[in-house]
């Protein structure tokens, strides 16, 4: 069996999971890096399908590879969706996807610097994993670490969303 031609830096994609178009940045092996809106996420080549770059004036298409089984027990079906299929020896309790979906990082103790890329490291997982809502708690304090995080934050497409926690002000909600 052949494998599928590999992607090229620029190459238009469609990144499975989110159902959003994105452009390869490079690639390490068989993970690439993908700009998708403000953030570059990390995804592995069968999680991304081929947008064929059609005649001006046309509608692009994704091109929808063969049904095939993934490590996670799912079966790739045509047109993206994932259909779940047991898989011997492996109880797990489903996911939450949509809006019980909650994902949380703890950013006590980190500096300015680091908290950008501990930031949108966890929010590339969080979208990846399909969370809706992720809690970012940056603690009370002196306000830099959440002045730097809603910094962060505003400048991300992907973000649909940002509200202080209801009942605790050193923790910021981020709806994707």
């Amino acid at each position: 069996m052949t494998s599928p031609r590999a992607y090229v830096p620029g190459e238009a994609v469609l990144v499975v999971a989110l159902k959003r178009r994105g452009a390869i940045v490079e690639r390490r092996g068989r993970a690439y890096r993908v700009a998708v809106g403000g953030l570059t996420i990390t995804c592995r080549d069968d999680e991304l399908q081929r947008v064929v770059v059609p005649a001006r004036g046309r509608t692009p298409q994704t091109v929808v590879p063969p049904r095939r089984p993934t490590r996670t027990g799912t079966t790739d079906t045509p047109g993206g969706a994932a259909r779940q299929t047991p898989v011997p020896g492996r109880a797990s309790a489903p996911r939450p996807k949509g809006e019980d979906a909650v994902s949380s990082i703890d950013l006590h103790g980190f500096t300015t610097l680091e908290v950008r890329e501990a930031l949108l490291t966890h929010l590339d997982a969080a979208i990846r994993a399909g969370h809706a809502v992720v809690e970012v708690v940056h603690g009370i304090g002196t306000g830099k670490v959440r002045a730097t995080v809603l910094a962060e934050l505003q400048r991300l497409p992907v973000v649909r969303e940002i509200r202080r926690h209801p009942t605790n002000r050193g923790v910021t909600l981020v709806f994707l």
